[in-house]
């Protein structure tokens, strides 16, 4: 009877710990946010420090702004060039495709990125924690 007890206890702490870990997912990943799609993003360098970025964004609701932020990273996760405004639109449209591109930097030419991440927010030089969207880039 005491080892039943024990079980269901465990059994059930365990549920109540996946439970928590599925909501929380959930919550805090951005980049399946149904309010926007963004697919096909690349990043190519144009040379000294320049890299273009692109990418296919469509706006599952009307938005009056989007906006989209780089950040570049080497490959010990230092941050080398934050790009605050690679490109933006004024009133994008539902289910309108809009391809976006732009260009972003790093701070110096001699840096190379290992990966980049890739913001989109729907306000003027708004913070990335409130992004609508967030999808990390290897390079």
């Amino acid at each position: 009877m005491q080892n039943k007890k024990i079980l269901f206890t465990i059994m059930l702490l365990v549920t109540v710990v996946l439970g928590i870990s599925v909501v929380s997912a959930g919550l805090f990943d951005s980049s399946n946010n149904s309010d926007i799609v963004v697919e096909n993003i690349t990043i190519d360098s144009e040379g000294y420090s320049m890299y273009k970025v692109s990418a296919d964004i469509i706006p599952k609701k009307d938005f009056t702004y989007l906006e989209m932020q780089v950040i570049f990273y080497d490959d010990s996760n230092a941050v080398i060039g934050k790009s605050p405004l690679v490109w933006n639109v004024n009133n994008p449209a539902k289910d309108q495709k809009i391809k976006a591109s732009g260009s972003a930097l790093t701070d110096n030419e001699n840096y190379k990125p290992a990966r980049a991440e890739v913001f989109i927010v729907d306000s003027s030089f708004g913070k990335t924690d409130d992004a609508i969207f967030v999808q990390n880039v290897t390079m």
